[in-house]
């Protein structure tokens, strides 16, 4: 990478971040550069610049999340607490996940290989989580999409994210509250979350928040019933760990309209 390259793109990461003290990508410039390509390949960091000069993001914090598709910053977007999502540009897990795309109808045409498959993979959560929120269900609210970087309602408090059912206690509430969920979802959005988990569910002031929704799958998909079952069998399996009393899957697929 030539000099001008790297100057460009350290500019761009000052431009991002709110401020030097948050920002420990700007307290040494050789470990900014090392730090900045294992977290930002060069289109993203030009995806994320783009977003601030349209002014779709104002800066990003720090990361506040970090799984196997990428990793959630807390940022501000119009002055508004916003989580940002930045997908690896890695396809190795994505094609693993193949399974959640070529069964479902709306993507139809899916590219299997390069950017485009991540890029698709981006394009499918923020279309599943504005198809939940237009339906009503509680989901972080989808906001924009660029290529890999996803910009949704921030969940929680001051730059701390709520705490997933994993991590708080729960109540028979909760889970009649989160049943409710996954049948609203399947009746009224027309999706399977198809990967829920106490991990996925975010608890806040009492009310319970779906996340994670990249493989969520149209009800059309063939194997949407399986999936569904096993997000109902998840979900028991954690309350009744907690002491929850608990109804069978099988009760559940039934007054969910799933079999």
């Amino acid at each position: 990478m030539s000099e001008e390259s790297t100057k460009q793109e350290d500019e761009i990461v000052r431009a991002l971040f709110n401020s030097e003290k948050q920002n420990r990508y700007l307290r040494n410039r050789s470990e900014n550069r090392d730090s900045r390509q294992a977290v930002f390949d060069r289109d993203t960091l030009f995806t994320l610049y783009d977003m601030l000069s349209r002014g779709d993001l104002d800066y990003l914090n720090g990361v506040v999340q970090a799984g196997k598709e990428g990793r959630v910053y807390w940022g501000v977007s119009r002055g508004r607490d916003v989580a940002v999502k930045l997908f690896y540009t890695t396809t190795s897990d994505f094609k693993k996940r193949l399974i959640y795309m070529t069964g479902d109808p709306r993507f139809s045409r899916v590219r299997r290989y390069g950017h485009g498959l991540i890029f698709e993979w981006a394009r499918k959560e923020f279309a599943n989580l504005k198809q939940a929120y237009d339906a009503g269900v509680r989901v972080p609210e989808p906001l924009y999409l660029q290529k890999n970087v996803l910009v949704m309602e921030f969940i929680g408090e001051g730059g701390v994210p709520a705490p997933t059912l994993e991590e708080t206690e729960v109540n028979p509430r909760d889970y009649e509250r989160l049943v409710g969920q996954v049948k609203l979802l399947y009746r009224k959005a027309g999706l399977v979350h198809a990967d829920l988990s106490s991990y996925n569910v975010f608890k806040l002031h009492g009310s319970i928040i779906l996340f994670d929704f990249g493989s969520a799958v149209d009800v059309r998909h063939p194997m949407s019933t399986e999936f569904l079952k096993r997000d109902i069998e998840n979900v028991n399996v954690f309350f009744a760990k907690r002491g929850i009393d608990i109804k069978p899957a099988k009760e559940i697929l039934g007054e969910v309209g799933a079999e």
